[in-house]
């Protein structure tokens, strides 16, 4: 009876061996399944570093737009330049180029518009947030903004739906925002950036020689434009540089030249301001365009305008830390003094500085007031020889009807009493026929005529007696 248990208790030791056994094997195939993948999550590089931005495109798409909308919607756009990009996680803040952004957000900053949806890989590589309006409010708009990064490169493509109603009047437009961000320095690998550095200390002879070009060539700039005796008015302003790349502490000199249409240099100076934005309170400008920025300016975008006649011309300045200013120089395509070989420049519209903007009105308003003159001098005119004219008819018809009227009625006076056969006195024959000859000589005499007391026929004032009764005539009143 013993030999079949201790056949058992071995027969149960051996499970128990094969199953910790295939435990064991288990494991280890989890666990070479599962360590290949954290080691290539692991091995994506951050992208924390130094990078630059291009510019900001926007296409807009109106598909209705009334006169109740306003003015139609038109791309804005923002320059690109340098920017610092920090991931926290699965997520990127940028900040750079113009404004701060990050992957959790939309790029739009439309009043009211709020994120709805938000998602984000777990290897910080793809993200995608939806915005949206409020259901209570008025404006309809749905952004969606997708990111996408490689180890060297971030694409970020932005669409936008939006739709009004104003004043019965629907007001729709789309649009699709682009803007890409390049690789300069990755954060930790200051040794390439250090490398970097020998070529270009080797070609200092042929570099410093160089700059003395660089100036000669911004100086012919304004040796374009010429000196005139009697310049017009100010048509075009080019400030020099377009774009400066500065560290906190530096001042520079900024250029504004103003010419007109011709090209004649003009000694107006443009008014300098400086753009309101993150690192606004840390620089001042001085009425000459000198710009100084204070040593504990932090790092980001800054705008110079320099405007006149209303119209203005900003300039991208980016500032960065002393340890950053030779890696970003490098990237940035400036020259070897952080400068644009461009200048920025804007066109003034003909006419709307000084005096020549008062007189061009007051030309307009003088040739208006005389063509008014002139046509009411014609019209004044026309009534008035209309006025002659008629008068002149008038009198030319009362004339008419005094004399020959007058004759007409005797003559026909004369020819009822012949018909009655009433013989009429010579006299009266005579004053008959002596009637209209006498009529172009004496009109007022026969224009008053006679009048007969008995029967009351009239007769010229030249008759003596009635034709039918032989009474004298008596003179009208």
């Amino acid at each position: 009876m013993r030999r079949p248990l201790l056949a058992s208790s071995a027969l149960l030791h051996a499970l128990r061996r094969a199953s910790l056994a295939s435990l064991a094997s288990l494991a280890s195939i989890a666990l070479a399944v599962a360590i290949p993948r954290a080691g290539a999550a692991q091995d994506l590089p951050t992208l924390s570093g130094s990078w630059t931005a291009s510019a900001l495109t926007e296409q807009w798409s109106v598909s209705a737009w009334g006169q109740a909308c306003g003015p139609r919607p038109r791309p804005q756009g923002a320059p690109g330049g340098a920017v610092q990009i920090q991931q926290h996680g699965s997520e990127l803040s940028i900040s750079g180029a113009g404004r701060s952004w990050s992957t959790a957000e939309c790029w739009e900053q439309m009043p009211g518009l709020a994120r709805s949806k938000h998602s984000a890989s777990g290897n910080a590589r793809s993200w995608q947030t939806r915005c949206t309006t409020p259901a209570s409010d008025p404006r309809r708009a749905v952004v969606t903004t997708t990111t996408q990064a490689t180890d060297a490169s971030i694409n970020m493509v932005e669409t936008g739906q939006y739709q009004f109603i104003i004043q019965d009047t629907t007001c729709s437009a789309s649009v699709t925002r682009t803007r890409t961000y390049t690789l300069v320095r990755r954060e930790g690998e200051a040794p390439p950036a250090a490398s970097a550095p020998p070529p270009v200390a080797s070609a200092p002879p042929p570099v410093v020689s160089a700059p003395p070009a660089a100036p000669a060539a911004a100086e012919k700039k304004p040796a374009a434009s010429r000196t005139c005796d009697a310049p017009g008015e100010p048509a075009r302003l080019e400030v020099t540089p377009s774009r400066k790349l500065m560290r906190p502490g530096e001042r520079f000199q900024f250029r504004a030249l103003v010419m007109d249409a011709a090209g004649c240099a003009l000694p107006t100076r443009p008014t300098w301001s400086i753009a309101p934005g993150p690192l606004a309170s840390a620089a001042t400008v001085d009425a000459t365009g000198a710009l100084s920025l204070g040593a504990g300016a932090g790092e980001g975008a800054l705008g110079l305008v320099a405007s006149v006649a209303g119209k203005g011309v900003t300039v991208a300045i980016e500032v960065t830390s002393p340890d950053r200013y030779d890696a970003l120089l490098a990237a940035s395509g400036l020259n070897d003094a952080g400068e644009s070989e461009q200048a920025a420049v804007v066109v003034i519209a003909a006419g709307t500085i000084g005096g020549r903007t008062t007189s061009g009105e007051d030309l307009g308003r003088q040739r208006k007031n005389l063509f008014v003159a002139i046509v009411g001098g014609v019209a004044a005119c026309l009534g008035f020889a209309g006025l002659i004219l008629l008068r002149r008819g008038r009198r030319r018809t009362g004339s008419d009807v005094e004399g020959p009227a007058s004759t007409a009625g005797a003559a026909g006076e004369r020819d009822s009493a012949g018909a009655e056969g009433a013989p009429a006195p010579s006299g009266a024959s005579l004053a008959g026929a002596a009637g209209p000859a006498a009529a172009p000589v004496r009109p007022t005499l026969r224009a008053r005529g006679k009048i007969c007391p008995t029967c009351g026929d009239r007769y010229p004032s030249e008759a003596m007696f009635c034709g039918k009764d032989g009474t004298q005539l008596l003179l009208l009143n």
